[in-house]
């Protein structure tokens, strides 16, 4: 026989708190099963019939860790606070088109060294010191631990391979699985229209978890997360000996609920490109490596405000690679592709049309192995059919593929030089893109005047 007993929690984050409440809770003398839930603050105990748990049992078996338990009471229903999302907009926005401007928002597979990932990195910094990975605290703790009970005469330098192995691991393994779920993105690249939705199902999801970090919305509300059975099973594994049980736990760490990876996660998926998905993967698990190596419990580094800022500066980033992968998706929509040219570009002159020998306007545009368009802005003139000369390079990822909805383009191009024909009928600005519609040019079509 067994009773129930229910108890509020405060500071819980995420799912990873409700699988490291779990796990430790059950510990208690007396608990027979555990549910934790961060969406209502709140565990649920089963213990032994005539078991009695005190506040003070429970606070002892997560010690270490930011949990406060009291009495269980309903909470009263989440609250929309309109000034405060308005204010956290205003400053997405404000971060967005700085980003924007500068070219910091696009991460495509051809660029070296792309500033773009060092948002990415700065994210995982941010995460590895945030509580969603006290899971993971607790997971390295445990792997220590088990591996000194197994090798208590060992060198300073073999007591820190299990860390070493874990963190290598981790790195090595987001790449990995980074590159297949890059794999499933690229598979999932039908059709434009079909590729178009998927960017804006993957912005909006992004945008949930944003919202979620920054505590814009009730907890948990518009998060996916895995399933809290594949958590428990990965910890589970802890208590192997086997040397190479560190590296396989850091890779799996992959699938463990956090808001942060899942963000980064997502935003990797919809690149469709397995190497820039694996890239930006490993430059994620990169930043949470200083934290989870050199002091093995993420969560002692920072806390209070200091750790509070830190997590909305990270959500702030998320919805601002939200609102951007929201934007792409638009572009691939078609929505905004097509405005009037400016008087500027209105008086082209005629003369400096390149015609061919069969009467086609003649332009030439190269995908540059930084990753971008050269150049980023072509002219043509209406009425008149066009020769579009575009050269790729050897390796282009998402370039791969040049869609305009607005002229009626939807080409795969290939190594070397590729021609585009098509007829401009109507002027103005006409937005062309790659296939993630991350890295964008403008064909101006001006009136023929002839």
């Amino acid at each position: 026989m067994s009773e129930k007993m229910k108890f509020n929690v405060s500071g819980t984050t995420c799912a990873s708190c409700e699988v490291l409440l779990e796990r430790e809770l059950k510990k208690v003398p007396g608990v027979l099963q555990v549910n934790a839930s961060h969406t209502q603050q709140c565990v649920e105990l089963d213990v032994a019939q005539g078991t009695t748990i005190a506040l003070s049992d429970l606070t002892q078996a997560v010690r270490g860790h930011q949990y406060e338990f009291s009495p269980w009471k309903e909470k009263t229903s989440h609250s929309w606070n309109l000034p405060r999302i308005g204010g956290v907009l205003l400053v997405v926005w404000v971060v967005w088109y700085v980003l924007h401007s500068y070219g910091l928002l696009a991460i495509t597979p051809t660029v070296n060294g792309s500033s773009g990932l060092m948002a990415i990195f700065m994210i995982g910094v941010i995460a590895s010191l945030s509580s969603c990975t006290a899971i993971l605290a607790g997971l390295i703790l445990a792997i220590s631990a088990n591996h000194a009970k197994h090798n208590v005469s060992e060198s300073t330098h073999d007591r820190l391979r299990p860390h070493i192995l874990f963190n290598m691991g981790r790195v090595l393994g987001f790449g990995f699985f980074g590159a297949l779920i890059g794999l499933v993105g690229s598979l999932l690249v039908l059709t434009p229209g079909l590729n178009a939705i998927f960017v804006l199902l993957v912005a909006l999801m992004m945008l949930g978890i944003g919202a979620n970090l920054l505590n814009l919305v009730p907890k948990g509300a518009l998060s996916v997360h895995p399933p809290k059975w594949l958590s428990h099973k990965i910890h589970a594994l802890q208590d192997s000996s086997h040397p190479a049980m560190p590296f396989i736990l850091g890779a799996l760490s992959f699938f463990l609920p956090c808001g942060f990876t899942q963000s980064v996660q997502l935003y990797a998926l919809s690149t469709g490109e397995p190497l820039t998905s694996a890239v930006i993967m490993m430059v994620f698990a990169l930043g949470t490596v200083p934290a989870l190596f050199g002091v093995g419990a993420a969560t002692s580094l920072t806390k209070g405000n200091t750790l509070k800022y830190l997590t909305q500066a990270a959500g702030v980033m998320v919805l601002v690679i939200g609102f951007s992968q929201f934007g792409n998706a638009l572009t691939l929509l078609g929505v905004g592709s097509v405005s009037a040219p400016t008087q500027e570009q209105l008086t082209i002159a005629q003369d400096a049309l390149v015609l061919t020998e069969d009467g086609k306007q003649l332009i030439q545009m190269e995908v540059a192995s930084a990753g971008f368009y050269s150049p980023e802005v072509l002219q043509v003139v209406a009425g008149i059919p066009v020769e579009w000369e575009i050269y790729g390079p050897e390796f282009m990822g998402c370039f791969d593929t040049l869609i305009s909805r607005g002229l009626g383009i939807s080409t795969r191009l290939t190594q070397g030089i590729n021609v585009v024909e098509f007829t401009p009928t109507k002027p103005g600005n006409y937005t062309f893109s790659c296939s993630m519609g991350m890295s964008r040019g403008t064909m101006v079509v001006v009136p023929n005047d002839k």
